[in-house]
């Protein structure tokens, strides 16, 4: 993470503000912001690109404790947030007994991410589809394969791809079918 606190986000070493008490925190100074936005940014794309592989989070090893701690999307997403807004780390209570196959180490994800856009490929841009195209089922945005037929997306979102780069639907789907994948209705 950008944080540099030993493989945790800003924040999330149990430290309290002055005094212990909540609300006596100062607002978070200039550098620390940056970082806790650096963070939610990093989130999003870790989960742009790992979600729809069944992925429900991220782990991060606590320095402190010396026990991995797994945070669901929303949960981090909300915990970072509420950073910004208040400059106190919010509280969580952690899953019970978690698949750690579940959940994708931080540092693993945001090296993943930051290959990804070192290729040029931005893993927020991914090209989402509303219905399949072979048997017109509404499709969350985030689904790899059409819940009712099974068939992979991956191929629907290559030929739009391809098509909004330029190349003639036609010479698309010929290159498709010579590749030895099923047409795209």
């Amino acid at each position: 993470m950008s944080t540099g606190r030993d493989d945790l986000p800003e924040g999330f070493g149990g430290d309290e503000g002055e005094g212990g008490e909540e609300g006596e925190r100062e607002p978070l100074a200039a550098e620390e912001r940056e970082s806790v936005e650096d963070d939610l940014h990093d989130l999003a794309g870790m989960r742009a690109v790992f979600e729809s592989d069944g992925v429900k989070g991220v782990v991060i090893a606590c320095s402190e404790c010396g026990s991995n701690h797994y945070y669901g999307w929303d949960m981090l997403q909300e915990s970072l947030q509420h950073m910004l807004e208040t400059g106190e780390p919010r509280m969580h209570e952690p899953p019970y007994a978690p698949n750690e196959e579940d959940y994708v180490v931080w540092d693993y994800a945001k090296g993943y991410v930051d290959a990804l856009a070192d290729a040029g490929l931005d893993p927020e841009s991914r090209i989402d589809l509303s219905m399949c195209p072979w048997c017109a089922t509404a499709l969350d945005p985030n689904f790899s394969y059409c819940p009712s037929c099974g068939r992979s997306l991956a191929i629907a979102r290559l030929y739009l791809e391809l098509v909004e780069r330029g190349m003639s639907e036609r010479t698309v789907r010929e290159l498709l079918v010579r590749a030895g994948f099923e047409p795209v209705t």
